[in-house]
């Protein structure tokens, strides 16, 4: 009898132990639930990062849409965005253990956990000298010709970028703007045919004189076809330059007064913006109540030659199939989503406004996300 009992004893230790290792494999299992890690970085990183490409196109639609009703723009970087989770649970057992129940022994197992995920974004005005260099500094000419020569499109970089090139003017918006001349539409559909024939190229040159770079470009000799010839011969009409020459310096200014130098007057990111605004379709009652000015007509009453870099269109309800919306003065303001030049603005607008900034340009959108 004692060794029955005894035995027993050491039956009921073991299967204690083995419960309670079922109890730790358990806990270990759930608390094993509560790491995020590495998995979070595939999700949080894309999730950021569309939301921080979506909120860049809603500002800067936005802003040329203010200036379109002369309003003043304002603008916001991501400084930093901190996202922090955190995920904590507990584990309660409880039980009874009894060699004579009928019904064995008895075990109760309750959890609970809370989950918090607390992101903390900053936001940086750009404001100060910051904005001021930023807004109305012209890019420089050689960032808008290195542009060129990476295969970007002549004519719409001239189109937004270039006020004038050798006394060629382009056109302004507003109410005391003016279109285009008519050589400048003529220029840069010469120029865009010569760069898809590859006849005109860029070098950067060191001068010994001052150490800096300086830009030339180039306009090929090589014979060609009739029609290219006939455009390269009239670039060169229009710009002053002579024809014995295939490298030109470009400098920076509206005019030169001598026949190897391109002289070319860029805008600032504010201008451009402006001119994007002229653009914008506006309802004809805002026309009417003065909020804004009707669209610039050349003399004679014909419409500016030189197309549309983008179009935005007003509704009054939300569109369902938009590249970027933004509501204004109770009309929704959208660039459509098959519009593939006007979306393709959006890029080369971000870019320009690249090249103006400093290089103490404020700290760049940092995404710090803490693993459990």
């Amino acid at each position: 009898m004692k060794r029955l009992l005894k035995n027993k004893g050491i039956l009921f230790g073991i299967g204690r132990i083995a419960r309670s290792c079922l109890f730790t494999s358990i806990a270990l299992s759930l608390s094993g639930c509560m790491s995020f890690g590495p998995p979070s970085v595939d999700r949080d990183r894309l999730d950021y990062i569309n939301a921080i490409g979506s909120s860049w196109k809603q500002q800067y639609l936005l802003n040329i849409v203010k200036l379109r009703y002369n309003d003043t723009p304002v603008f916001l970087d991501v400084g930093q965005i901190i996202s922090g989770y955190q995920l904590e649970g507990t584990v309660a057992v409880g039980g009874s253990f009894s060699s004579n129940s009928v019904y064995g022994d008895i075990l109760s197992l309750g959890t609970t956990g809370r989950y918090t995920d607390r992101p903390t974004i900053t936001y940086t005005p750009m404001m100060g000298a910051y904005f001021m260099h930023v807004l109305m500094t012209p890019i420089a000419p050689p960032a808008l010709f290195m542009l060129i020569e990476q295969g970007w499109p002549v004519d719409g970089l001239f189109q937004a970028g270039v006020q004038k090139i050798n006394g060629i003017s382009n056109g302004r918006t507003g109410l005391t703007g003016h279109a285009p001349d008519t050589d400048f539409a003529r220029l840069l559909a010469a120029l865009k045919r010569l760069q898809v024939s590859r006849v005109i190229g860029l070098r950067v040159e060191m001068s010994k004189d001052s150490k800096q770079m300086g830009t030339v470009m180039t306009i090929s000799k090589k014979n060609l076809s009739p029609a290219i010839q006939a455009d390269r011969e009239l670039v060169r009409k229009l710009l002053g330059l002579r024809s014995d020459l295939q490298d030109f310096k470009v400098i920076y200014g509206s005019m030169s007064d001598k026949d190897d130098v391109i002289a070319v007057q860029t805008r600032p990111g504010l201008q451009i913006l402006i001119e994007l605004g002229a653009n914008v379709e506006v309802p004809v009652e805002h026309i009417a109540e003065r909020l804004t000015y009707p669209p610039i007509k050349a003399s004679g009453g014909i419409t500016q030659s030189l197309p549309p870099l983008i179009r935005v269109h007003a509704e009054k309800s939300r569109p369902s199939d938009a590249f970027v919306a933004v509501k204004y003065c109770d009309y929704w303001y959208w660039i459509d989503n098959s519009d593939y030049r006007s979306k393709g603005a959006f890029t080369f607008l971000m870019i320009m406004m690249t090249l103006s900034e400093k290089d103490e340009k404020v700290q760049s959108p940092i995404v710090t996300i803490q693993g459990n």
